[in-house]
């Protein structure tokens, strides 16, 4: 007998753009022989969080956390401007693609879910991959023109008698920006600097309740989020210059996912006196079929990948997943273990496994 799974409800959308011009754009060029092939339109990391404020008992908390998130996020994206650009075709004489920082926004989504957070959790044992999908919203990249396609999403998601969910979508072209900086610990805090100085007045952009009840049906997310794999972490030692080769090293039991390299490009050529205005990091996509070199890299730390958003809500649980999964994927960066050993950190997303 099929799980029922509730749809969330869609009231509002709005669009959150850094709170100054980025002066500096960054370009991050995307090394991809087959595009579609690789799925880097619709490949996703997934972020959710769950929470419950004390004393909220008619669920109007989700709804002001949304509205000082229009304000917080915005604050938070100067200092990662990346994560609000678009993905763009090259110009010139020069094919392929790259990701532009060119202040275009992320996109906040309002929704309301019809159940209580204890109800849902009860659908999520049922049902995990499609309960949990109703907590975030993707759209997929347009193959055609994608520089209009957003590449990070939130959605506040509202729950009967209190509680709330913030789901985070965004490509795995800038998964690095949310795994390997602080970004989501100093928008946190930046979210409750403003909870705390505005605890008489709403928000400015409060949705009011007269306008919760009218939702945008027309609006849906795409089937990609579905198709879903739990991630695992991975750190391997590597030699102490974090170029491309080594990185490559790492990868020796992936042999069936496509792959994707986030190279530091002060290792790619010009090194560290490199004056390149194009970026600090490539992306480099080498599908399943392609051949990468072995190594016999040491692997530790090995875990379920824990990623959240620390609000200062109580939260009630989180999970990660990597959508649109096909046969897997690894993504892998650079990253830095204690203050000497440098590593690379691999995150290894393959299919469920179905059973009958």
């Amino acid at each position: 007998m099929e799980t029922i799974v509730s749809k969330s409800m869609i009231a509002g959308v709005q669009s959150v753009m850094p709170v100054e011009v980025t002066q500096h754009r960054e370009v991050r060029s995307i090394s991809v022989g087959d595009p579609v092939g690789a799925r880097i339109f619709r490949r996703t990391l997934n972020i959710v969080t769950y929470y419950k404020h004390a004393g909220d008992h008619s669920g109007e908390r989700g709804w002001l956390v949304a509205g000082w998130i229009k304000e917080s996020l915005g604050r938070a994206l100067t200092e990662q401007p990346m994560l609000c650009g678009r993905l763009r075709r090259k110009t010139g004489e020069e094919d392929g693609l790259e990701v532009v920082a060119n202040d275009s926004g992320v996109r906040l989504v309002e929704a309301r879910f019809p159940a209580s957070l204890p109800e849902f959790f009860e659908m999520v044992k049922r049902d995990k991959g499609r309960a949990e999908v109703e907590t975030v919203f993707w759209r997929d990249i347009d193959e055609v023109d994608p520089q209009f396609s957003p590449l990070f999403y939130v959605q506040v998601t509202n729950f009967e008698s209190g509680g709330y969910s913030i789901g985070i979508s965004c490509s795995i072209l800038i998964a690095d920006l949310l795994l390997e900086t602080d970004f989501l610990t100093k928008w946190a805090q930046i979210q409750s600097s403003l909870a705390h100085s505005q605890t008489i007045l709403k928000p400015i952009f409060y949705l009011p309740p007269l306008k919760r009840d009218k939702f945008l049906n027309e609006l849906a997310r795409s089937a990609s989020v579905l198709d879903r794999g739990e991630p695992l972490v991975f750190r391997a030692k590597t030699c102490s210059k974090m170029s491309p080769a080594c990185m490559k090293k790492a990868l020796t039991a992936r042999k069936t996912a496509d792959v994707l390299l986030f190279v530091d490009k002060e290792h790619e050529g010009g090194g560290e006196n490199s004056t390149s205005k194009r970026g600090g990091m490539k992306v480099e996509i080498h599908t399943r079929d392609e051949v990468i070199s072995d190594g016999d890299l040491e692997e530790a730390d090995v875990g379920v990948l824990d990623v959240s958003l620390a609000f200062e809500d109580k939260s009630e649980g989180n999970t990660c997943w990597v959508g649109s999964i096909s046969n897997g994927v690894v993504f892998v960066f650079p990253s830095t273990f204690g203050d000497t050993k440098s590593v690379v950190k691999s995150i290894v997303a393959l299919p469920n496994k179905v059973t009958h």
